[in-house]
């Protein structure tokens, strides 16, 4: 379905075959999590971080992704038709709030944001045309309250 290939950020997945929107390239454990985040982890929870031990590892971001990453499944899917030698990209900031190690994105896309360094720094209304999981989405919301209240505390002073 895929193979090993180089890309423009070092080692990426590409697909091999054509792959049907919503099929399946990989199944993962998201209950296997770790407290430390680094550059090859995947978070999972709030706190949470899954270290894949699969060529799941080989994903590359994209600010046009062709994957969802499915942290609550434990499930990679396609997100659209991906076709031979297309590389197999997500978005980051769907599953990272605060990345280990940010980078200048290469992706090419029209819409791509330059500096990725997780769903805290990405502006909402760009998050929002994105699928998410559901802890980048507590984390957004918790985060936005934490602004409204610091908000009305300043309108009381």
């Amino acid at each position: 379905m895929y193979s090993i290939s180089e890309g423009k950020a070092g080692r990426c997945l590409r697909a091999a075959t054509f792959i049907a929107r919503g099929t399946r390239l990989f199944v993962f454990d998201p209950s296997r999590w770790q407290k430390e985040k680094t550059y090859q982890t995947i978070q999972v929870g709030p706190e949470q971080h899954h270290l894949p031990d699969s060529d799941l590892v080989l994903l590359n971001h994209s600010c046009n992704p062709n994957l969802i990453v499915n942290t609550e499944k434990g499930l990679v899917y396609a997100l659209q038709d991906i076709y031979p030698g297309e590389e197999l990209t997500y978005f980051y900031p769907s599953t990272e709030w605060d990345l280990a190690r940010p980078f200048a994105c290469r992706c090419g896309s029209p819409r791509c944001l330059k500096y990725i360094r997780g769903a805290l720094w990405t502006p909402l209304n760009y998050l929002l045309g994105h699928f998410i999981n559901r802890h980048i989405a507590e984390l957004i919301q918790k985060k936005i309250a934490v602004a409204s209240t610091f908000e009305n505390f300043l309108k009381e002073l």
